[in-house]
């Protein structure tokens, strides 16, 4: 194996900790291992953007920022096929599937990522 060194802040660390601890991996090093192996899964997505592969982008924000992320899913019309919102409690989340060019698809990812109170926005196929 590979040994890599990563900086994390003092508090950074004591959350990553505590949530290792929580989930009972052996060690930082398990738990990095599969935190590095779920970002890698949940973001191969960007492989297959250009295949014409229909994505399901998940979408979950404070109910605060509904408008902004509306105002995105309007304004790529052009390769959202379809969107679906929910509420549970202060939260909403939105279901919207993708189809179009990388540079569409990417555009749109990355604005409503940039949203303040966005807590959750991956891809899939």
């Amino acid at each position: 194996m590979v040994v890599i060194s990563i900086s994390l802040s003092g508090t950074e660390l004591k959350e990553f900790d505590h949530i290792t601890n929580k989930l009972g991996f052996s060690s930082r090093s398990d738990a990095v291992r599969e935190a590095l192996h779920r970002f890698v899964a949940q973001n191969k997505w960007i492989e297959h953007i250009d295949s014409g592969t229909p994505f399901i982008a998940t979408i979950v924000y404070d109910d605060k920022r509904e408008q902004p992320v509306h105002n995105i899913i309007h304004d790529f019309k052009n390769i959202v096929i379809s969107a679906t919102h929910t509420h549970f409690g202060e939260r909403c989340a939105e279901w919207v599937i993708l189809q179009g060019d990388n540079d569409s698809i990417k555009q749109f990812v990355e604005r409503i990522s940039a949203i303040k109170d966005v807590m959750v926005c991956r891809c899939s196929v």
